[in-house]
């Protein structure tokens, strides 16, 4: 007899207790019997009890516990470490913690991330390690192994100084060899460090040196590379929000922006069902509108889009393919598609909305200010025929373009509006009726200097919502636009107004203004280097009547510029300063000494430049040998270590990650590998080539033979430098830079 029948059998025999007997009438029916004591079948036993052959006859002992006395227990030690911490008392919450651990209280995860989450905001990586070994028995969870690398990206050396987040990686790819993947929040949160590193800097006198840090080139490869790593590893498909970060970044490439890229990003997005957030609609549009050209079209649409997904209200001004679309970060991106296409008009009716909307910040204006200076407008009066009583009064050949007729067109404004000021009477009536509709008139500027008007308006009225002893008192009307041009002062806001003179305006304003700037206020522009480059490369587009001009403006130029360079040379950190502008300010000033005939000084300022930063600065002197030990075959085979990549830039194939050089296993970047940004200033032919031509003309030869050499051994040194980085030999014709 199997078990399950000896059960059911057992079950058949068993009688009812007596109580239960005998406390029926005694005059109980059949049927009554029969409701007391029902008879099963076998087969409805046998469906009864069949899983009884599934359960151990002997039970496992249930663990008894006291829920409401327990909980209550978690539920203070909750309340007392949230009250230490916002006390400040860090400690004492530690110690909560650590004595429930000690009485034997499991705490929720809740409870020990609280502390873990203080830790990791601050950056402090030694103290949130030392708490997690203490309180944590077993695997940290995901939130926590999220707060483990936090606590490594704010790190007071990583945030602060915007530096390259190796030790955040290296734990990522730890965490990955033990089979803990982190969450796609932290790939979120590295990617995002990565793409904010600081330029690696290129002053000469560490730029030779084995411990540059990685800068923002490395670093942009590295966050694609870690981009297609997490989704090979550990999360296939990311989310929209790291869709956002990755589309956004097609804008800020290191070379041109990639919209291709981007679109390729979005499409793949819809693909996967995830539905775009607004995030992702701005990061679109910022990627389209800066590679300018056609793509600004593709960025207008997706504008639209947005407009119509999300239900933007519609405006009354007739914006035409734009009515409705708002946002800061919209018109930010759709200010810097305008610009790069010279469509004033758009611009214009943009910043009319975000004037209305209260949404202007100063990113906003220097779009603005850019988009005044790439527009070229219709009326040339160096083009016109003057009709004065039906005599025509031919053109004066010396006033063609617009910068040579801009002089002129300002005579006709105020006096207010060829310089800087912020007296409200040089604020045009258009500007000052903004009340409903802040827009200027219709038609854009039809001329140099009404450009120049309107963005001198414009600036005007920035400082005075800036200046509070400018605010009007009051006695005056309320003024309706009071306040909505409070944007921050900075040096680039600066830059871009003064590039609208240096577009549509004389060398003469420009200089007045940019002086002004500098000497009227409080605004530390010492350190923007590119406010000195940009106004020498205008003195080096100078035409013939303005050189006289330019080479004195040069002068006080270079003096300046001369106490940046030094600072640069010297190591500073503060400033603005790069290789590459060093090269293009040298390159400026030597070009407008040879328009002006001063082919010497030329020289002595390229000799200058090369006792500077020579042509072997470009490789690290300690790796050459001594000409006594070193023979052919040994410089055939000669590397240079110390510009080799670092270990986790390598793009060699790998199956898993090696303990001691972790680095993803795939990468999007090719094996040239990003470009090197920390190569000291160098000399290129275009760089001397009007030099060059004045010497030719009056017959130098031996100038020209030094010109030669010295280009030569620039380039020389170059390709040196990148045969030992790429490990491969370089074209003789081909550019090296």
């Amino acid at each position: 007899m199997s078990e399950l029948e000896r059960r059911v059998l057992a079950l058949q025999n068993t009688q009812a207790p007596s109580d239960v007997v005998h406390s029926q009438s005694l005059e109980a029916t059949p049927e009554s019997e029969a409701a007391l004591f029902p008879r099963y079948t076998d087969e409805e036993l046998f469906s009864m009890f069949e899983d009884l052959l599934d359960t151990p006859l002997t039970q496992q002992a249930v663990e008894v516990t006291k829920p409401c006395e327990e909980d209550g227990i978690v539920i203070g030690v909750r309340e007392r470490v949230r009250a230490y911490m916002r006390d400040g008392d860090l400690g004492s919450a530690e110690s909560a913690i650590e004595s429930s651990k000690l009485s034997g209280v499991t705490l929720p995860e809740d409870i020990v991330n609280i502390v873990l989450g203080y830790h990791a905001l601050h950056g402090n990586t030694e103290r949130f390690e030392g708490f997690m070994a203490n309180i944590l028995t077993g695997k940290p969870s995901e939130t926590q192994r999220d707060l483990h690398i936090k606590s490594y990206l704010r790190d007071p050396a990583v945030f602060a100084s915007r530096a390259f987040p190796t030790r955040a990686i290296d734990l990522l790819h730890k965490y990955e060899a033990s089979g803990l993947y982190a969450p796609m929040k932290s790939y979120s949160r590295i990617i995002s460090s990565l793409f904010s590193v600081r330029p690696s800097p290129s002053p000469p006198s560490i730029c030779s040196t084995p411990d540059v840090p990685l800068g923002r080139l490395a670093a942009n490869s590295q966050a694609w590379d870690l981009f297609a790593h997490m989704r090979y590893v550990a999360h296939p498909t990311p989310d929209a929000h790291l869709y956002a970060l990755m589309i956004r970044a097609c804008a800020s490439a290191p070379s041109s922006p990639e919209p291709e890229r981007a679109l390729d990003l979005w499409t793949e997005m819809l693909d996967a069902g995830i539905v775009p957030t607004e995030g992702a609609y701005d990061a679109v549009i910022r990627a389209c509108a800066k590679a300018g050209g056609e793509w600004v079209s593709e960025a207008i649409r997706f504008a639209r889009q947005m407009r119509d997904r999300f239900g933007r209200g519609s405006s009354e001004v007739g914006g035409g393919d734009l009515e409705g679309v708002g946002g800061p970060r919209t018109w930010t991106a759709l200010l810097d598609g305008c610009k790069r296409v010279g469509d004033l008009g758009r611009a214009r009716w943009i910043l009319a909305e975000a004037v209305r909307a209260e949404g202007l910040t100063e990113e906003m204006m220097q779009h603005m200010f850019h988009a005044y200076a790439a527009y070229k407008p219709p009326f040339k009066r160096g083009a016109t025929r003057i009709v004065n009583d039906g005599a025509v009064v031919a053109p004066a050949s010396n006033q063609e373009g617009p910068l040579a007729s801009a002089a002129e067109c300002l005579s006709d404004l105020p006096s207010e509006s060829a310089g800087v000021s912020s007296d409200s009477d040089a604020v045009p009536n258009d500007l000052a009726r903004m009340a409903t509709m802040p827009s200027f008139s219709h038609l854009p500027p039809q001329s140099p200097g009404e450009v120049v008007a309107e963005a001198t308006a414009l600036f005007d009225r920035i400082l005075q919502d800036t200046n509070p002893t400018s605010r009007s008192s009051s006695n005056t009307p309320p003024d309706p636009l009071a306040g909505r041009f409070n944007v921050r002062l900075t040096p680039r806001l600066f830059n871009a107004y003064i590039s609208v003179y240096y577009s549509h305006a004389s060398l003469e304003s420009a200089r007045d203004v940019f002086e002004r700037l500098f000497s009227s206020f409080g605004v530390d522009l010492m350190g923007d280097s590119r406010a000195y480059v940009d106004a020498l490369e205008r003195c080096a587009l100078s035409r013939s009547h303005e050189r006289d001009l330019a080479g004195k403006w040069v002068d006080e130029l270079w003096a300046r510029w001369e106490e940046l360079e030094r600072e640069w040379a010297n190591g500073a950190t503060e400033t603005t300063v790069t290789a590459r502008l060093v090269e293009r300010a040298h390159t400026a000033v030597r070009r407008v000494h040879s328009l002006n005939g001063d082919v010497d000084r030329a020289i002595t300022l390229l000799r200058t430049f090369m006792s500077r930063y020579p042509p072997t600065a470009l490789l690290p002197p300690a790796r050459n040998p001594s000409s006594g030990d070193v023979d052919t075959p040994s410089m055939k085979k000669r590397t240079i270590t110390l510009f080799a990549k670092p270990p986790i830039l390598s793009t060699r194939t790998v199956l898993n990650n090696s303990s001691a050089t972790p680095r993803p296993l795939v990468r999007l970047t090719s094996a040239i590998g990003p470009p090197d940004e920390r190569v000291p200033p160098l000399l290129s032919f275009a760089d001397v080539e009007l030099l060059h031509a004045r010497l030719v003309e009056q017959g130098r030869g031996k100038e020209v033979g030094f010109l030669k050499w010295a280009c030569k051994a620039y380039e020389g040194a170059l390709r040196t430098r990148r045969e030992a980085v790429l490990g491969a030999r370089v074209p003789g014709g081909e550019d090296v830079r």
